[in-house]
């Protein structure tokens, strides 16, 4: 896992301004994880089913672990907060009523795209993504405690007609463009569990048309502690490339 951004901060009376030297521990991230969300009007459909062992006697474990990561980043005063910079990115930060810091910074983008067809059919795909990394902790004289809270949500929804003509077919097929089969089933009459799909021909939706929305989050805790350097200036230039990566 290569980490790029790191940090939080203070508890002191002192600004914590200069190069600090953090450890970021990948050994155990710690809280929601992963999860997905998916909402549609298939009449009937419903995620695939998680398989489950019934056998009490058969039990397995894993666990993994893994050497801190060693990095440098520098905290300069920037207007009424400040920034961390680690390498070539930064972080602004502000300080907390209780005398904590959150460095934080959100990078997102969005995209939308239509299609119609004059006999009747709409198609519609839009998504979101966005990756966010919140860093907030304590600093208490010259050492530093807290917590490295990275996270990533995206959305993806679809739009489409439920039945359409022999014409727009040509184009679109027998079935529609929506992933539909990628993330909901349908229940055959022997019980077996078959990928749903939009037909052209049969109403396969609640309502006139057909919608599908995935929503995927993922956020993790870490612990970062950090330790004040004596690098200052020209000093201090090359701990933009020194450190360790987690592991090997």
């Amino acid at each position: 896992m290569r980490v790029l951004l790191p940090l939080f901060l203070t508890g002191c009376a002192t600004t914590p301004w200069g190069t600090w030297a953090f450890t970021l521990e990948l050994t155990a991230p710690v809280g929601d994880e992963c999860a997905t969300e998916i909402n549609s009007n298939f009449t009937g459909a419903h995620p695939a089913l998680v398989a489950t062992t019934t056998d009490e006697n058969w039990t397995a474990s894993s666990e993994d672990s893994a050497s801190s990561q060693l990095f440098f980043g520098r905290i300069e005063a920037s207007g009424q907060g400040s920034m961390l910079i680690v390498g070539s990115e930064a972080l602004p930060g502000s300080q907390n009523e209780d005398g904590s810091w959150t460095f934080a910074w959100t990078g997102d983008e969005t995209s939308d795209a239509t299609a119609t067809h004059a006999s009747g059919y709409d198609y519609s795909v839009h998504t979101e993504n966005s990756q966010s990394l919140r860093i907030k902790g304590t600093f208490n004289n010259e050492t530093f405690t807290g917590d490295y809270l990275p996270s990533t949500q995206s959305l993806a929804s679809w739009g489409e007609s439920d039945t359409w003509s022999d014409e727009a077919a040509v184009y679109v097929g027998d079935n529609g463009e929506a992933p539909v089969g990628t993330y909901l089933f349908l229940t055959d009459a022997a019980g077996a569990e078959v990928p749903a799909n939009n037909g052209r021909a049969v109403y396969d939706c609640e309502t006139a048309g057909c919608t599908l929305a995935v929503e995927s989050t993922c956020s993790y805790s870490q612990v970062i502690s950090g330790q004040l350097t004596e690098f200052t200036g020209d000093d201090a230039a090359w701990t933009e490339d020194a450190g360790q990566p987690a592991g090997l």
